[in-house]
């Protein structure tokens, strides 16, 4: 079993330290192992190797809680052993849910699967996976897409572009490279020689042809 960025897990997360998180309600359904951790690149530690993390090492994950606080949203972060993982879900595999179309969001997600096979992670994959209110009138719509070619790449573009305006949201779509590189597709459809390319284990400036050759 191998975790990448934006992957939900679940473990025993009643053995991570939980004593620095205030907020006993979001304390209480990350015990109750109601929330997934997110895999996340570890901002603190340098790791290297590649860009995915192995049963064999440390998993860097993050929680977020669903209920904002002053306007904004409790996160907290961890770490578990990859071999203490029990179970893991993919942005991809998300989609496949069922969901309600409780928010423009929500909305939008429905209608740009029906067309485009995709993943999608951030609030809208947290909603998905929970059931609780992770996104609201205003949330973005966070979408991952891989072995898609320049053509079919333009043409998701072009279909997010009309859906933005017919909802109301925001929609980032990320390219994932076959080099683990995540890349921005409004970026990609720039004239810009090079793009930022965020990686598990850093984030790098990558040049047009090889993020060319690793679609």
């Amino acid at each position: 079993m191998i975790f990448q960025r934006h992957d939900l897990v679940f473990s025993d997360w009643k053995k991570i330290d939980t004593s620095l998180i205030q907020n006993e309600d979001f304390k209480e359904l990350i015990l109750k192992n109601v929330l997934p951790g997110i895999v996340r690149r570890d901002e603190i530690e340098t790791t290297t190797g590649d860009n995915y993390y192995s049963e064999n090492e440390k998993v860097f994950i993050g929680f977020v809680h669903p209920y904002t606080k002053d306007g904004r949203r409790l996160r907290f972060a961890a770490s578990v052993p990859g071999n203490k993982i029990i179970k893991l879900i993919t942005p991809y595999e998300i989609t496949k849910y069922n969901f309600e179309e409780r928010t423009p969001t929500l909305k939008a997600l429905s209608q740009i699967i029906n067309e485009y096979d995709l993943g999608v992670w951030g609030s809208t994959s947290l909603e998905i996976i929970t059931g609780l209110p992770y996104t609201h009138e205003k949330s973005d719509l966070d979408l991952i897409v891989k072995d898609f070619d320049q053509k079919e790449l333009i043409e998701l573009l072009s279909t997010c572009n009309e859906v933005e305006l017919s909802h109301g949201i925001k929609i980032d779509v990320e390219i994932h490279l076959r080099s683990g590189y995540g890349i921005n597709l409004k970026e990609y459809a720039s004239e810009s020689d090079t793009l930022l390319g965020k990686g598990l284990r850093d984030v790098v400036l990558i040049d047009r042809e090889t993020v060319e050759a690793y679609l």
